[in-house]
């Protein structure tokens, strides 16, 4: 990918890239804050394809999605690695279980099973990456990763005694 930055005096700066595929992107950053990205399929052509005139935290949203920020693909090679070896459950617990009504501290799931809760579904609040003094209620649905083996010691825990 080619990357050319010009000064625009009086406007602010200027970068034309190439992409893979041989078009050719054009983002202006004007001092205001404001961007425009025009879109030129046939990079010799005069008159874009597609303009997008942006605001500054328009443009700063697309950006953290464009980085990655939220989301991160991973490659074909790095998920069929990772499906081999691990795997994500969704595990309801039971009102009785031994789980319930205990911290994730107190119930010392990861030495008892070598999974890790990632998250906690409470109804309808998700709790993204839960603090360990997060207390585990009967109905809650855990969010773990782990191997086959230990994800289902953590089903073991989370059934009615």
């Amino acid at each position: 990918m080619k990357v050319k930055t010009s000064d625009l005096p009086g406007i602010g700066r200027s970068y034309a890239i190439e992409t893979a595929q041989g078009a050719r992107i054009v983002i202006i950053i004007h001092h205001t804050g404001h961007r425009e990205i025009y879109y030129f399929k046939d990079p010799d052509q005069d008159e874009p394809d597609i303009t997008l005139p942006l605001s500054d935290e328009e443009a700063r949203q697309i950006s953290t999605i464009l980085l990655g920020v939220d989301y991160q693909p991973v490659t074909d090679d790095r998920m069929e690695l990772l499906l081999k070896s691990i795997r994500i459950d969704w595990i309801k617990v039971e009102p009785g279980s031994f789980l319930a009504q205990k911290t994730i501290l107190e119930s010392q799931i990861r030495s008892r099973t070598g999974t890790t809760i990632i998250a906690i579904q409470r109804g309808v609040e998700m709790i993204g990456s839960p603090d360990v003094h997060e207390k585990i209620l009967p109905g809650d649905t855990l969010m773990c990763i782990g191997k086959r083996e230990q994800t289902q010691k953590l089903e073991e825990l989370c059934r009615k005694k």
